[in-house]
């Protein structure tokens, strides 16, 4: 029985850890150089999912 256990463990594990949402950035920070306070500064990430399960942005934190 534990046999019969290992071997379904051993053929459906590789599934669950192959399929995973994995992030990429086109750059992961930007230099804006020195800004007066009160200029506004704009930058667009590019962001993509390079995995092959859907990837969940949950929030967002700015520096």
């Amino acid at each position: 029985m534990r046999t019969i256990i290992l071997l379904v463990f051993l053929v459906l594990f590789p599934a669950f850890v192959s399929a995973q949402p994995v992030i990429t950035f086109d750059a992961e920070t930007k230099d804006v150089g020195t800004v007066k306070a009160g200029d506004p500064v704009e930058h667009v990430f590019e962001v993509r999912n390079s995995g092959d399960k859907e990837l969940v942005i949950e929030r967002l934190v700015p520096s």
